[in-house]
């Protein structure tokens, strides 16, 4: 545009101006007509794809990734699972249609493929396909609460389940004279008291726990009053590092440290070790391959978090 200003051509018409805005640029810019592509609409928006989750098979020779669409008719989502080659080639579809997936991982061995599904309207759990001998996905967990994130030790026996704490038991609903249900009202005993695409945020909190593949055992692995997350396993898989805001004001603060449990505690993570102590957020933890150090994210101006800039850390 500015070359053909420059060369003496003239302006944009206002149509053309506001096509440029939109995103639909002209293919001409000049005296004469110009030409103008077709400026995108709703209906384009449902034919858009999100590609996301990539994961490298161990072998490096596969990606696992997750691609979502949305039906305007029935007004629903859905997150299937592909595999492609990484020279390229088709890609080819894990999961089938109906039923939702998501967080693909592979075992260590490159043996799984296991993802996130919820089925036959039951809770979120974890899912594997047995890519040597083929057939359909194998539950692997049972919990009694959905599954939010799992990740697998390196030494392929277990995995750490990220998973909320259960409901509460509901008193018997209260009648109206008329006999209809009074609902219960929602108790606010926090600063941080709602939350977008959750609602209503009480004190059951994210925990860590772990997962014996050979005898189906899950064991808590952290507790309190405070939100758990990103799980990683150590080289050795006997450490899992995590991050948690455990100051005594977690609703007013960004805060979040990484911490150490060890992974065959029985106590749900009653000795912890920190791992940071910056008043600013940190996250993102990854070890290093001999388990001695653990790079991560940190912003060091608490005062301006979130929206300091972040940086990388070692330590």
């Amino acid at each position: 545009l500015l070359a053909g200003l420059a060369a003496g051509a003239a302006l944009p018409s206002a149509s053309s101006a506001q096509a440029l805005v939109a995103g639909s640029a002209p293919t001409a810019v000049g005296a004469g007509s110009v030409a103008q592509r077709p400026l995108l609409t709703i209906d384009d928006q449902f034919l858009l794809e999100r590609v996301g989750s990539p994961q490298i098979s161990p072998d490096g020779m596969r990606v696992a990734y997750t691609v979502g669409t949305t039906d305007y008719d029935t007004n629903s989502s859905e997150t299937r699972i592909w595999v492609v080659n990484r020279d390229g080639g088709a890609p080819i579809p894990m999961t089938g249609k109906g039923s939702s997936a998501s967080s693909p991982r592979w075992s260590p061995d490159g043996r799984l493929l296991s993802f996130l599904a919820s089925r036959d309207e039951g809770k979120t759990q974890v899912w594997a396909l047995d890519l040597t001998t083929g057939g359909e996905a194998v539950q692997l967990t049972e919990a009694e609460e959905s599954v939010s994130g799992y990740e697998w030790s390196p030494d392929g026996r277990r995995m750490a389940l990220s998973i909320k704490d259960p409901a509460l038991e509901k008193n018997p609903a209260a009648k109206t004279k008329s006999g209809s249900d009074i609902p219960e009202p929602w108790v606010v005993d926090r600063l941080q008291f709602k939350r977008d695409y959750v609602g209503y945020l009480d004190h059951r909190r994210n925990h860590l726990y772990t997962f014996d593949l050979a005898s189906k055992k899950i064991v808590q692995i952290t507790s309190g009053d405070y939100d758990d997350s990103q799980a990683v396993w150590s080289p050795d898989s006997q450490m899992i590092a995590f991050v948690s805001n455990r100051t005594d004001a977690a609703d007013d603060n960004f805060d979040t440290n990484i911490w150490l449990v060890d992974a065959d505690n029985t106590d749900k993570g009653a000795r912890l070790t920190q791992v940071t102590r910056n008043p600013g957020p940190d996250g993102s933890p990854t070890w290093s391959p001999d388990g001695r150090r653990i790079a991560h994210v940190t912003e060091t101006d608490p005062a301006h978090a979130p929206y300091d800039i972040a940086k990388v850390a070692v330590i």
